[in-house]
């Protein structure tokens, strides 16, 4: 089978994918006092899942939703929770290394404040982003072994606390992805909607299975 329509098929089961640095000191993170900086994508670099974004991969994305976009911008979350907005980036653009954010983390909110106290303390030292695969902007490159990703649809970045080590473990792109996705949702809600699918009859196991299995319970309701 044709190796782009094998991509896409493994991938089309999801929007708003997610994808971490393979190294954390290769993403580059820092923080002073709230601002935070970082590199959520470094060119070139070949993911686990065979991967490499290249310059320019999201300069659409920043024209549309940039710094001063009105509607729908780019922004920081915590552990890629929509409700848990730390910042809006300001600043955001692609350099010759990577994609660089700056941005100041919003004071007098508790979740804002429990994620920066994570970061200085070295718990939070990962940088992620969630993103659309753009198809006909994707090349399979037989020299290097890897998809060439030339244009990504980018929606946010995160601080998450996956490690190097985690991150290497080539694991296939269904599995971890779902775990990605599944890690947003604090554990005692998955196990309230894994009764709701019990209910239904769309659960195959029990509150307390693991997070790849939850996934396959949530997707036989859609």
């Amino acid at each position: 089978m044709d190796k782009l329509k094998i991509f896409k098929e493994e991938r089309s089961f999801i929007n708003r994918h997610l994808s971490v640095c393979m190294d954390a000191q290769r993403s580059k993170f820092e923080v002073d006092d709230r601002k935070i900086a970082g590199y959520p994508i470094v060119w070139n670099e070949k993911n686990d899942f065979s991967e490499i974004v290249i310059k320019g991969a999201t300069l659409n994305s920043l024209n549309a939703r940039g710094v001063e976009a009105l509607k729908n911008p780019i922004v920081v979350l915590n552990q890629h929770r929509q409700a848990e907005i730390l910042c809006r980036p300001s600043v955001l653009l692609e350099d010759d290394y990577g994609l660089y954010f700056e941005g100041e983390v919003i004071q007098g909110v508790r979740y804002a404040d429990e994620a920066l106290a994570q970061i200085r303390q070295g718990v939070l030292k990962q940088l992620s982003y969630g993103f659309d695969y753009i198809y006909d902007k994707v090349e399979y490159s037989s020299a290097l072994d890897a998809y060439v990703l030339r244009e990504i649809k980018l929606f946010e970045i995160s601080t998450i606390t996956f490690s190097s080590g985690d991150s290497a473990q080539l694991r296939g792109y269904k599995g971890m992805q779902a775990t990605a996705v599944l890690n947003k949702y604090p554990g005692e809600l998955l196990e309230d909607l894994n009764v709701l699918l019990s209910l239904s009859g769309a659960a195959t196991s029990t509150p307390e299975t693991d997070k790849g299995d939850l996934f396959d319970n949530f997707k036989k309701l859609f």
